[in-house]
């Protein structure tokens, strides 16, 4: 039951701001304590089950019956792979909702769908049953709506996309837009996700990931391939796969800066632990036979995102692309069906996590600084901020892949990846794509940050909330780049397998 506090704390703070909604030591705190406590909750539960040494621990908690018949049971599980994903969760959630100090309309509404997303992204990630893994994924997935139409901002852009007629009688670019246009990809993932789990549910007679994996074999019928490609197609659309990705720049650049963070750091990430919570698992042999069609995909997603972020002039919207071109990253490595590509996938999921949370955190910083987000407007930041200069300088080289950084173990695992696998020209795609990374990103930084032009601007810092969460982020992208042994060994045993159904 101790597990089931990840999901219960974040509902305390929630009753907190919003029966104390005039105080704002108790709007801006009391989320952040929560935060911190389930964080703590994490680590002492897997410390106190071994989570947190070589051997693996698998736990299933049967809290009630749902629907006897179908057997669907609010239960849940945990490995060492959730205790990864749990504290970028829990990181990502951080970072969102100190991006929120600066907010001065409705804090405590905001904070509230924050920790509401909050608890949905826990519970699928520790979900065991197909039915609980779907219910806490829309409750993760549905505020973000609210968060856009009230907190986003209206930008001019051209429609585009399967759904162009329904979103043309809107206004381009405006928080509605970007929030209706999320909310119709999402919802359409969303029921395929859900008609796919209930094709796996009523043919294997049971909801249990557990159960389902422990069966010998998994026979391929009809009815399994036509779930298998309703969730590939709707985990591939949250998680942003080519060509089902056009709502998340648009959802980046209307969105908060909570949002974004959100959005980049966790959100899209759970359409990839889909993938290999399900798909992957479950239909690991469908997964193998078309690896191909994903190569093909992921290949497209790192080229067309890197080239696609190097013609952007809104810092978000680069962010935005860059991030899909990372995502193709993950894919690519997953493809490889090999060990190295698990975890450098793995890797690349906690990295990409912590290093887009920094640079969004840092456009956020740099748009409440200058009231602007476009490259062309921006320079001299290293004048008049030099901290905040220097944080999304630090972003950027991550982002790259820099020595020493998260990103460079990460890119360099998938690389050794697909040499493994024995395709050394596939090899050429996720370099052209770390190449394109460096121009677009060296680019920006030479412009907004070295770009000196006279300005009578007073120098600007930020405060000790804003410079905390950095240095957190900062602290843990190093840290990983410098130990990746400890990540690697951490995730490297039987709780792959146990992921993975081997």
């Amino acid at each position: 039951m101790f597990l089931l506090w990840i999901l219960v704390l974040p509902l305390l703070p929630i009753v907190l701001i919003n029966i104390f909604n005039k105080c704002s030591i108790v709007k801006k705190t009391t989320p952040l304590i929560g935060s911190l406590f389930t964080l703590i909750i994490i680590l002492l539960y897997s410390a106190s089950n071994n989570l947190l040494e070589v051997s693996s621990y698998f736990e299933i908690i049967n809290l009630y019956p749902i629907f006897t018949s179908l057997d669907i049971n609010m239960s849940f599980s945990i490995t060492k792979i959730s205790v990864v994903l749990l504290i970028l969760a829990n990181i990502t959630i951080t970072t969102a909702l100190f991006s929120t100090y600066k907010i001065k309309k409705r804090l405590s509404q905001i904070n509230t769908l924050i920790l509401i997303i909050s608890i949905g992204i826990y519970g699928l990630i520790i979900a065991d049953d197909l039915f609980v893994f779907f219910l806490f994924y829309e409750v993760a997935v549905v505020p973000m709506f609210l968060m856009i139409t009230n907190w986003g901002y209206d930008l001019k852009r051209e429609v585009s996309g399967p759904f162009k007629k329904i979103l043309s009688s809107l206004s381009v670019g405006t928080k509605s837009y970007g929030a209706y246009k999320i909310t119709l990809y999402l919802l359409a993932g969303s029921l395929l996700i859900f008609l796919g789990l209930a094709i796996v549910g009523i043919s294997e007679g049971t909801f249990s990931i557990n159960e389902i994996l422990n069966k010998e074999s998994l026979n391929m019928s009809n009815d399994l391939w036509l779930a298998f490609f309703l969730l590939v197609l709707g985990f591939g659309s949250h998680s942003a796969l080519w060509p089902l990705h056009t709502w998340a720049p648009d959802g980046h650049g209307t969105a908060p800066t909570a949002g974004s963070i959100i959005f980049a750091g966790i959100l899209m990430k759970i359409g990839v632990i889909g993938f290999i919570k399900v798909i992957i698992t479950i239909f690991n042999t469908a997964f193998i036979e078309y690896s191909s069609l994903f190569i093909i995909l992921a290949s497209i997603n790192i080229i067309y995102g890197a080239f696609t972020a190097m013609m952007q002039d809104d810092l978000k919207y680069l962010a935005a692309y860059a991030s899909l071109s990372h995502i193709g990253y993950i894919f690519l490595a997953l493809a490889m069906n090999n060990e190295t590509g698990l975890s450098s996938a793995i890797l690349q999921t906690v990295s990409h996590g912590l290093i887009i949370c920094l640079l969004f955190f840092s456009v956020g910083l740099i748009f409440n600084l200058k009231g602007t987000r476009s490259i062309k407007e921006l320079n001299s930041l290293s004048d008049n901020s030099p901290l905040i200069s220097s944080i999304f300088i630090f972003a950027a080289f991550a982002s790259v892949g820099f020595p020493l950084t998260s990103g460079f173990i990460a890119e360099f695992l998938i690389i050794s990846s697909v040499a493994q696998s024995g395709n050394f020209l596939l090899i050429i795609i996720p370099l052209v794509g770390i190449f394109i990374t460096t121009i677009y990103m060296f680019r920006t930084v030479k412009k907004i940050c070295l770009r000196y032009v006279q300005s009578k601007e007073s120098i600007s810092t930020i405060s000790y909330d804003e410079k905390l969460i950095c240095f957190i982020l900062i602290l843990t992208i190093i840290t990983i780049g410098i130990f990746p042994n400890f990540f690697l060994n951490f995730i490297n045993g039987e709780s792959i397998k146990i992921i993975l159904g081997v």
